[in-house]
């Protein structure tokens, strides 16, 4: 599917790029004004790229355009601008790396201790419906004896394990994880193993959708948790691309970048030297939000970024969010109010959105297990079943929520709604998805620039991605 995207979007930008610039040639010949050049290329180089790759181009083309990278707090927004840092940026230093080892030592035990205390919320209403069960009901009222078997179930633990975890659970409540782990990460390390492969605990991580604040990287740290507390671990390449934390969750972090027009790491456009635009600068700027009361405070700081790249958890549809102050609310649903607070701010009353709706690994395995109409927004999805019905589902259901998402924007602006899907675990898909956002970028620029220049009536369909 993103195959079929890439080269319609290719080719529907190449063909137009021609058009804007036929059209140029004659509106500057006609009012007699010289033509700029689409691609001009001088003897200065910009050696600064963080990609360390040397771009020759002439200066006066270099713009740096903002984007301000955003989503609610587990959309994969660290992830993906993690992806972009290791394309285009500088590899952590040696300090960096023994910071981000210590990191994901303790980032286990606040996973486990996640599971922990959901575990015992499960197991509470479990034995609740078991002790209230018409069966008990009746052995009792004949008299019989309560047995020691009423009081477990499967979420029960052992005494042992059931010790470990009273112990783990009041540490973090009380603020002290930080004074024991990582320093005794290797110690605990085998019964962190054990009470990981529980099938008590493993139960509850059946049941991740209802613990929100459970990333769904913890299984894979967790289930090397022998090797990631030893001391001579080195976190690899994708440990450091799972892990939390390495971006500032309640701060900005930004990267610098400029494509490379003739990247290997990418093949998603020709070396049609005629059809490609002068060099720009990118200035990718990450904030995480925990909801849409969270982001009023910082609005007002991003009213000058080109574009809003917004991105959802494709995977939230069935999970739920709760902060504690209000119910719990389906994510999905968060997702959707926190986009139209951006939409409708007045900051951003200009600015070009694009939705990148990420996690599309995670939501293909899940759609065919949870159906979409699980999240009150989307009850009217009704699939066509095909011979080929579990294959196509998935994609299916991603056109339905971009539907959905370009529905309420167009509801709001007037204006078309630009839309990718994204692995954000997957580099390639990454780098295509940002590349997609420059061409958006580009595209927006040339545009408003044709409309200066007395083009108000020009046919703006291309800007569809439908």
């Amino acid at each position: 599917m993103m195959v079929r995207m890439r080269k319609k979007v290719k080719t529907t930008l190449k063909e137009t790029y021609g058009r804007r610039q036929a059209l140029t040639r004659f509106v500057c010949s006609l009012w007699s004004i010289p033509i700029p050049l689409s691609n001009t290329r001088g003897p200065k180089e910009d050696t600064t790229t963080l990609s360390g790759r040397s771009v020759p181009v002439s200066m006066e083309n270099i713009r740096c355009q903002k984007l301000l990278l955003f989503g609610l707090e587990g959309s994969g927004t660290s992830t993906l601008f993690k992806q972009m840092k290791f394309i285009y940026g500088n590899e952590p230093t040696e300090d960096e790396v023994q910071n981000i080892k210590l990191l994901i030592q303790s980032s286990m035990y606040r996973y486990l201790g996640i599971l922990l205390e959901g575990r015992e919320r499960f197991e509470e209403e479990a034995l609740k419906e078991k002790r209230t069960s018409s069966l008990q009901i009746l052995n009792l009222s004949r008299g019989e004896i309560r047995t020691d078997e009423s009081k477990l179930c499967i979420f029960s633990l052992n005494p042992r394990l059931k010790q470990f975890s009273d112990w783990l659970l009041h540490i973090i409540a009380s603020g002290d994880l930080s004074t024991y782990f990582p320093a005794a990460a290797r110690e605990y390390s085998p019964l962190v193993d054990e009470i990981w492969k529980d099938p008590a605990i493993q139960e509850t991580y059946k049941r991740r959708s209802e613990l929100h604040s459970l990333p769904d990287t913890a299984k894979y740290f967790l289930d090397q948790v022998i090797k990631i507390s030893s001391n001579d671990y080195e976190p690899s390449e994708e440990d450091i691309l799972y892990a939390e934390g390495v971006t500032p969750n309640n701060g900005l972090a930004f990267i610098e970048f400029s494509f490379d027009d003739h990247s290997a790491k990418s093949n998603v456009y020709d070396e049609d030297t005629e059809c490609q635009m002068p060099l720009n600068r990118y200035q990718l700027i990450r904030v995480s939000s925990k909801g849409p009361h969270d982001s009023g405070k910082w609005m007002d700081m991003f009213e000058d970024v080109t574009a809003v790249v917004f991105s959802v958890a494709l995977s939230d549809y069935d999970e739920i969010w709760s902060l504690g102050h209000g119910p719990p609310q389906n994510k999905m649903l968060v997702n959707r109010d926190l986009f139209e607070s951006l939409v409708r701010h007045k900051c951003f009353k200009n600015v070009t959105f694009v939705l990148v709706l990420n996690k599309y690994d995670v939501f293909e395995d899940k759609i065919r297990k949870v159906p979409l109409v699980v999240c009150e927004w989307f009850k009217e999805f009704r699939p066509l079943k095909t011979r080929h019905y579990n294959q196509s589902l998935a994609n299916y259901a991603y056109h339905y929520v971009a539907h959905k998402f370009k529905e309420l924007y167009s509801s709001i602006t007037g204006r078309k709604l630009f839309v990718w899907p994204s692995i954000a675990r997957e580099r390639s898909s990454v780098d295509e998805a940002f590349r997609y956002v420059g061409e958006v970028v580009k595209w927006e620029v040339e545009k408003d620039r044709i409309c200066s220049m007395g083009d108000e009536n020009s046919d703006n369909s291309f800007y569809s991605t439908e």
